[in-house]
């Protein structure tokens, strides 16, 4: 009787916890298909209040838990960044993402723990414009501009470019 408590509290315990967060689970694991009809895997996804998600749980096709994603998103609603994690709850990468005033991207930021990252700069409009790479001491490696639907390398820009160009117009 004691271990019936016990679970009951334990179970009452999260459903609190995650109401407090604001996120709802979609009710049990929904299978992934390929375009075949194939299961591939098997995912869950939490929502805020908004409807927003924010977090992808997702399992192998045995149901062995293999990683998720974390979803943060800005005053305006807007997907503000994304991280990956492993299953044993280490993280892997994330996408940070800043807006203009009219509500386009801005700025993208990839960081990788392994890899180092990549700044991608966007228009007024939203389109892809400039695209920083470094290494993992933080050290700019990779200059290129979008031009005609492909990343062109160009020339490393001056330290005071760089600082200049990759200032978000505004968050």
């Amino acid at each position: 009787m004691r271990q019936l408590t016990a679970i009951l509290c334990l179970l009452a315990f999260c459903v609190i916890i995650l109401t407090a967060c604001g996120e709802k689970a979609d009710g049990a694991m929904n299978p992934v298909k390929d375009e075949k009809g194939t299961v591939t895997g098997y995912e869950r996804k939490y929502h805020n209040d908004n409807g927003d998600v924010t977090r992808w749980d997702v399992y192998d096709v045995n149901q062995q838990y293999d990683h998720y994603v974390l979803y943060e998103y800005d005053s305006n609603n807007r997907l503000a960044k994304e991280t990956y994690y492993q299953a044993s709850g280490i993280g892997v990468y994330y996408y940070a993402y800043s807006y203009n005033d009219s509500g386009k991207l801005a700025e993208e930021d990839f960081v990788s723990v392994k890899d180092g990252s990549t700044r991608t700069i966007y228009d007024a409009d939203g389109h892809e414009e400039k695209r920083y790479t470094y290494d993992r001491d933080d050290q700019l490696i990779k200059y290129e501009l979008y031009k005609n639907d492909t990343w062109v390398e160009a020339e490393l820009p001056t330290e005071a470019e760089t600082i200049d160009s990759t200032e978000p117009t505004a968050s």
